[in-house]
């Protein structure tokens, strides 16, 4: 791995372990802890610009230059087919815990499949860092490690206050904290043992499914509790997602007009 990878590869676990430390360490309190709803609906708006400035551009253009005659739009299939996917998964999750009913404690299964649905993305997330251009790689590493933070607050609250024991509790957030520097290390063995179309390819397919990852976490996750539904509905939280999309996209650009002058 190269030094982006590494210091990712570190940072992003600190940011995993220091979401989760509050709720894991201080069950009782937790109960009744809100999150961060400044914080969520500022990702919100950097993950939006990730994934729609970003990341669908760039699988856009690997795919041309891997497959100069393909008149369809890959990238965007690829990306939609991933939000559909999490959807489909997140609207199964909700069917069970409302046949749970509203009980004292949330069954397993639920913080089961969070955890499920969120590693699998946190995984592609790292690895679209090891395979994405240095610039790149730096925006979504900020991404991540906002979103990691927040959603490993939320799950472990999610664990928490559900039927899980306090081992099962920690062997599964540690599944979640993992999940994104093996995505790492997963990218850096591709650009290492691929070559060529094939890894332009690759680069593409992954850059394309984290953009539907990335633009269904900032709009549909969780449904109620997204962060543009939840907060997003206050002037000042609305603003404060906005100020989030802008930066990225300014600081994409400034980039971009830098290395053209």
């Amino acid at each position: 791995m190269n030094l982006i990878e590494i210091f990712s590869f570190i940072v992003i676990l600190g940011a995993a372990v220091a979401g989760g430390f509050y709720p894991l360490t201080r069950r009782e309190a937790a109960m009744s802890d809100d999150g961060f709803p400044y914080g969520e609906s500022f990702t919100a708006g950097v993950f939006l610009a990730l994934a729609l400035v970003i990341m669908l551009p760039a699988g856009l253009h690997l795919f041309e230059k891997a497959y100069p005659q393909e008149v369809l739009p890959i990238a965007v299939i690829i990306a939609i087919a991933a939000f559909l996917i999490l959807l489909g998964i997140e609207h199964a999750a909700v069917k069970s815990k409302l046949k749970a009913g509203a009980g004292a404690l949330t069954p397993s299964s639920i913080p089961v499949i969070m955890t499920i649905m969120i590693a699998i993305p946190s995984f592609l997330l790292g690895t679209a860092i090891s395979l994405s251009e240095t610039e790149n790689a730096l925006f979504i590493l900020a991404a991540v490690l906002a979103h990691k933070s927040s959603a490993g607050f939320g799950l472990a609250l999610s664990m928490v206050r559900s039927k899980l024991t306090v081992n099962e509790t920690y062997i599964l957030y540690g599944v979640f904290a993992i999940s994104t520097p093996l995505g790492i290390i997963a990218g850096a063995d591709a650009k290492h043992f691929l070559s060529g179309d094939t890894l332009v390819v690759v680069k593409a397919f992954t850059l394309s499914i984290a953009a539907g990852v990335f633009l269904y976490m900032a709009t549909l996750h969780e449904f109620s509790n997204a962060p543009f539904i939840r907060h997003c509905s206050t002037a000042r939280s609305f603003l404060v997602m906005l100020a989030g999309l802008l930066l990225t996209v300014c600081v994409k650009v400034i980039l971009e007009l830098g290395h053209a002058g």
